[in-house]
């Protein structure tokens, strides 16, 4: 019982007191100069030894699980958290990183011409369905042998998606996937017209002297959305210089679209045998001569009738700039070059070119009503200056007319076209969205 109460005293707690003790009595060790100059005792050294795990470096060096931690896992030592949890810095060796720079210009041009497309693509349609054209076929695209109720659906999904990449570019992925397949069957239309208008040039169904499928330009066009829509990025956008850019190519394609149809198509001559010949009116001068053009258009219907391609001309035309009737200069010019009196219809209230062919329209109704039953259409060879041909084409399309264009003979330059071209531009968009105006804006 008492070999315990032996080894306790002699432990090491119980002979620390009296080693702390100093010669002079005092109960602290001595803090002198002396002592840190290496004075200290055998007893000193050993209490040091005894002191040296609380300094502050090891406990510096602690891990999270020692006793300095508080039981919610927090150090309780200032700073202590800070030193844990840095980390030394790795460098990424990962994939690239997306670049974050502007996008670039062309993504807005890309988006100005679908936006451009999708409208004239849905305004087209409108005008169409409230003209009550029920064709499949027109002038610029064939799209047969899709019933006109597919045909003009398929157009209107081509629109919505134009629209829809002109407005949001960062379109999901099965959207553009959607949209991708739908603009590459319309543009499979379209190369099928090109294929169309070759085909014809080669066996010489018609002829032109600028020979370049419309439908390429569309094509072109939709080559350019195409790259646009598949464009993926991170980017900035650049709002101000993208609507300006889409503002700008709007514009562009205002001038160009309607002036590629007037080269594209209005020097395609597709003269053949008819039933008339249209020839429409143009201005007159005050003393009774007809302008170069009325000319160029008269010879030119004059030539048709002689070829023995149609036995009636359908002269149109409003009033002259003097007392001369634009019909009565034709007329005699007809005279003059031979034809008979019987051979000409003369229609004066040819006031504009919807007015022309409205009229005609209504003659060619009463011909066919005094025709047999079951008889077919009547066809017309419309003749007028190139420039002016697509326009009378669209409107003859919107009335359900069986209409072939026959450019005018003319020599003048085209630098002396110039205002024409201009006028005639404004006129192309102007019929084009006549039939969805109202009819107050109109008048």
């Amino acid at each position: 019982m008492d070999s315990p109460r032996t080894s306790r005293s002699q432990s090491p707690r119980s002979a620390r007191p009296a080693s702390n003790t100093s010669s002079s009595g005092s109960s602290r060790p001595s803090r002198s100069i002396a002592s840190h100059s290496g004075s200290y005792d055998q007893t000193d050294n050993a209490t040091q030894t005894a002191v040296r795990p609380q300094t502050a470096k090891p406990r510096a060096s602690r891990s999270r699980t020692s006793s300095s931690t508080s039981p919610g896992g927090r150090s309780n030592q200032p700073g202590q958290s800070a030193r844990q949890h840095r980390r030394p810095v790795q460098p990424y060796l990962g994939d690239p990183l997306p670049s974050f720079g502007p996008a670039p210009a062309w993504i807005a041009i890309s988006r100005g011409v679908a936006l451009f497309l999708g409208a004239f693509l849905l305004l087209n349609l409108l005008g169409e369905v409230l003209s009550g054209m029920t064709d499949s076929t027109r002038w610029w695209i064939h799209m047969q042998p899709l019933p006109p109720q597919m045909a003009n659906g398929l157009l209107a999904v081509c629109g919505v998606s134009l629209l829809a990449f002109a407005f949001k570019p960062d379109l999901p992925r099965g959207i553009r996937i959607l949209a991708s397949l739908v603009l590459l069957c319309w543009a499979g239309f379209l190369g099928f017209t090109a294929y169309q208008y070759y085909l014809g040039l080669k066996l010489e169904q018609f002829h032109s002297s600028f020979p370049v499928a419309f439908s390429l330009h569309l094509l072109a066009m939709l080559a350019v959305v195409f790259a646009g829509l598949w464009k993926r990025h991170q980017h900035k956008v650049n709002k101000s210089r993208d609507f300006f850019l889409g503002i700008f190519t709007v514009a562009i394609c205002l001038i160009s679209f309607p002036l590629a149809q007037m080269f594209c198509y209005g020097h395609t001559d597709h003269r053949r045998p008819a039933d008339y010949i249209a020839v429409f009116g143009c201005r007159a001068l005050e003393d009774g001569t007809p302008s170069s053009s009325l000319r160029n258009r008269m010879l030119t219907g004059i030539e048709l009738y002689q070829e023995g391609l149609a036995p009636t001309l359908l002269l149109s035309g409003g009033p002259g700039e003097g007392e001369f009737h634009e019909t009565a200069v034709m007329r005699q010019l007809a005279l003059e070059a031979g034809l008979p009196e019987s051979a000409l219809v003369i229609d004066e209230q040819g006031w504009d070119t919807g007015d022309t062919i409205f009229n005609v329209k209504q003659f060619l109704t009463q011909q066919q009503g005094m025709a047999a039953p079951g008889a077919a259409s009547p066809s017309v060879l419309a003749v007028s200056n190139f420039y002016h041909l697509p326009r009378i084409q669209m409107v003859a399309d919107r009335a359900g007319m069986e209409w072939y264009t026959v450019p005018a003979n003319d020599s003048t330059l085209l630098e002396d076209r110039t205002l024409s071209l201009g006028r005639e531009v404004a006129a192309y968009w102007w019929y084009f969205v006549e039939p969805i105006l109202p009819a107050t804006m109109i008048q």
